[in-house]
């Protein structure tokens, strides 16, 4: 008997498992993990793995625990990714003014220190006898070079780096798995 060793893998794609978005997400909501990231961040998280995934075969020879590494790579790393991306956007969404903002110190004297709270609270002078502040404000160029530090991470990629191991590295197919067994006679036993 010949066989081919082509055109064999032993697991299906990501994109057969989850040929769409509501499996994907009744799967997260069902698989025993619980959900950490919300509805709208695992929709555009399955289309990101479908985009990156979608033609690769599962890692796992078993689907459901390819399921549970999955879904447990969400609970593990999804609820920072989802928080970055937040950030980003109100980062994105500063105005010029709000940039070139910089930061606010204030320093505060009182004449009768014997009444002030000791040093080791957080609690405030009650009266204060003199204030000083002091505003800084940055340059556009500075303001921008620090918004553009703060957006330079693309936290997806790392992100989505974090499934790669869940999906086969190689091109060509496996070997298929043959079992054999020996027939003998069972007064040979």
């Amino acid at each position: 008997m010949t066989c081919s060793l082509y055109g064999n893998f032993r697991q299906i794609t990501f994109s057969n498992l989850y040929p769409d978005v509501d499996k994907f997400i009744a799967d997260y909501k069902s698989v025993g993990i619980t959900p950490v990231i919300s509805d709208e961040s695992a929709t555009n998280l399955y289309y990101l793995l479908l985009s990156r995934f979608a033609n690769s075969v599962i890692a796992s020879s078993d689907t459901n625990r390819f399921k549970y590494d999955l879904f447990g790579t969400i609970f593990s790393y999804g609820p920072t990714w989802e928080s970055r991306l937040k950030i980003q956007e109100k980062i994105r969404n500063l105005t010029d003014e709000e940039l070139k903002t910089g930061g606010v110190a204030i320093f505060n004297h009182a004449m009768h220190p014997g009444t002030a709270p000791s040093t080791q609270t957080l609690e405030e002078l009650p009266a204060i006898t003199e204030q000083q502040v002091r505003k800084s404000k940055r340059s556009m160029i500075d303001a921008l070079s620090i918004q553009y530090e703060l957006l330079a991470t693309d936290v997806t990629e790392n992100f989505l780096s974090k499934f790669k191991k869940l999906f086969l590295v190689i091109v060509m197919p496996e070997r298929p798995l043959f079992y054999v067994t020996d027939e003998t006679d069972e007064e040979d036993l």
